[in-house]
C-alpha cells in the first residue's frame, strides 16, 4: 500500500475534526497548568531528579535528569533546582530513578589521580570515625581479617582525594556513613571492595 493512500485520510480526518483536536490539546495543557499551581500551591518544591538509572563514574547529561514536585519537608538540603547545576558533573555512586540530586552525590571537578591510580568510593562502618578525615589524609583502610579474628591491613598507605557530603537517595532523605573517594591502584580497589562486602571498613591515620 502507498504511504500517500493511507496519510490522505488522516489529513482529511483532522481537517474535519481539526477544533475537536484543538479543544483536546488545550484541556490538556490547561490540566497540566493547574497540576503546577496546585503544586506549588501545596508547599512542593521543584528538584532534579534522575529520570533513570545512572551508574556510578558517569557524568550526567540532560536527558538523565528532569524536575519532580516533592513535599518542601521531605527535600534533602542542598537539592538542586535546575538540571543546568548537575550536567556535566560525575556521579559518585549508582543512582536509582528519582534520586534527588544533591551536591554530595556529585564531582563537579574530578580529583586528580596520579597515574595508574583510580579513584574509589568508599563507607566505613564507624560513621563518626570519617568526621577527622581530610582532603589529603593518609590512611591504611582496615578490614576484616582471615578467620574473622580482628582487622587487618587491606590497603596501606592510600590518600582520601574527597569527601563528598552525605547522600540522600530518595526523597524521604537518608543518610548513613559518608562517603571518603581514596586513590588506590588497580589491586588496592579489588581488596577494598571485597572486604566492603563483607563486615565492613575502618581505617588508621598515617
Amino acid at each position: 500500500m502507498q504511504p500517500a493512500r493511507v496519510l490522505t485520510p488522516l489529513i482529511r480526518a483532522f481537517r474535519w475534526h481539526r477544533r475537536w483536536f484543538a479543544a483536546i490539546l488545550a484541556v490538556l495543557a490547561v490540566s497540566a497548568g493547574l497540576n503546577a499551581v496546585s503544586a506549588r500551591a501545596s508547599g512542593a518544591v521543584a528538584v532534579v531528579v534522575t529520570s533513570r538509572a545512572v551508574p556510578a563514574g558517569t557524568t550526567l547529561t540532560a536527558d538523565q535528569l528532569t524536575l519532580a514536585w516533592l513535599p518542601a519537608d521531605t527535600i534533602p538540603t542542598g537539592a538542586l533546582t535546575t538540571a543546568e547545576a548537575a550536567v556535566g558533573a560525575e556521579a559518585v555512586i549508582s543512582l536509582p530513578p528519582r534520586t534527588v540530586i544533591i551536591p554530595g552525590l556529585l564531582l563537579g571537578d574530578r580529583p586528580q589521580v596520579a597515574a595508574g591510580k583510580v579513584a574509589l568510593p568508599i563507607r566505613f562502618s564507624d560513621a563518626s570515625l570519617a568526621e577527622v578525615l581530610r582532603v589529603g589524609s593518609r590512611l591504611d583502610v582496615l578490614g576484616p581479617a582471615p578467620g574473622g579474628s580482628g582487622f587487618t591491613v587491606i590497603a596501606g598507605d592510600v590518600r582520601v582525594i574527597a569527601l563528598p557530603a552525605a547522600q540522600a537517595t530518595s526523597p524521604l532523605g537518608g543518610g548513613g556513613s559518608p562517603l571518603v573517594v581514596v586513590e588506590v591502584d588497580q589491586s588496592q580497589a579489588v581488596a577494598i571492595s571485597a572486604a566492603a562486602s563483607g563486615s565492613g571498613l575502618s581505617f588508621a591515620l598515617r
